[in-house]
């Protein structure tokens, strides 16, 4: 068990999610085959690089200074805002991980967890969020100012645009805009979404013989077609929002990226979301994405990219 504060497996895992999450071939967004007019792949490869070193002092620095530090980093980095949601999940995930690391127990000179890894999640997650306090608040807001994403809008109580310290705690910020905000409900459900629905997704891609970038585009086409993409909903209507939805569970039902049909239908699809720039990038199911990576690596090592390339995936999905 490391005895320093610098947590390697979070910093490295933080990289390797946010690095393939935008290389793999998501309909609508940034990948290796697509930029957008004020944003590149190696944007968001810089971003990843710049997040590294706040999300490993995580353990010291907490959810609200990491989120900040990680977001200052990042405008340090690249010239727009690339990743604000992807850290706002990652955080809390990554403080939940180095307490389930300090609940290992040694056993003769090997670091065990004290009970099943999941179940693990789940309670250093609820402790992690019902810890959360108005502190954090102050510097999340103030990380989302130094962000400056498009389509936030405006809220008639506590919104960040407007007031410097509102006295309530992140977790009832984020239940203000969970109606709106498919990243602030992930706070307010324990991140269900995240665990419970697109981790299992994606480990049965894996499983199913994708390749894991292939397996990364499948997953984000199943939770297209299943939640409507808020990011699209505060930019042009939900009822936008929900014909995206709509489009994706044709292609889904039609095997999605496991099918020759569904990988035609989701090269149509694409080319539809970007018809009129990227209004309609579905950009928050993407930063949920980088989240389930994220929890797949702090899993499995970095190995697991190794062994996706040489087709030895066999994870235990709980799915």
């Amino acid at each position: 068990m490391p005895k320093d504060d610098f947590c390697w497996d979070i910093a490295w895992a933080a990289q390797a999610a946010c690095i393939l999450e935008a290389n793999a071939p998501k309909v609508g967004n940034v990948n290796r085959l697509n930029d957008f007019s004020d944003c590149s792949l190696e944007d968001f490869h810089m971003s990843a690089v710049a997040i590294a070193e706040p999300l490993g002092r995580v353990k010291a620095l907490g959810v609200g200074q990491t989120i900040r530090a990680a977001i200052q980093a990042t405008r340090q980095a690249v010239p727009t805002n690339t990743n604000l949601g992807m850290v706002l999940l990652l955080v809390p995930l990554a403080k939940a991980w180095s307490l389930m690391e300090q609940s290992c127990e040694e056993k003769n000179g090997v670091w065990e967890k004290k009970e099943p890894q999941r179940e693990g999640w789940a309670r250093e997650i609820a402790n992690v969020l019902t810890g959360l306090t108005a502190e954090d608040t102050r510097c999340v807001y103030e990380a989302i100012r130094i962000a400056s994403p498009s389509g936030m809008g405006h809220s008639k109580s506590h919104d960040i645009y407007q007031e410097n310290s509102p006295d309530i705690t992140l977790l009832e910020a984020m239940r203000l805009a969970a109606s709106w905000d498919m990243v602030a409900l992930e706070y307010v459900n324990q991140f269900h979404t995240v665990l419970e629905v697109g981790l299992p997704a994606l480990e049965r891609a894996l499983n199913a013989g994708l390749s894991l970038p292939h397996a990364t585009a499948h997953t984000h086409l199943f939770l297209l077609s299943q939640f409507p993409d808020t990011l699209i909903a505060r930019k042009v209507g939900l009822s936008l929002s929900e014909t995206v939805q709509a489009r994706a569970q044709m292609i889904w039902e039609e095997g999605g990226w496991r099918t020759d049909a569904g990988r035609a239908q989701a090269a149509a699809f694409d080319a539809w979301l970007r018809e009129d720039g990227h209004h309609l990038n579905p950009g928050s199911t993407a930063d949920l994405i980088a989240a389930i990576l994220f929890v797949l690596f702090l899993e499995n090592g970095l190995g697991l990219w190794e062994k996706t390339r040489q087709g030895k995936v066999n994870l235990q999905t709980n799915k």
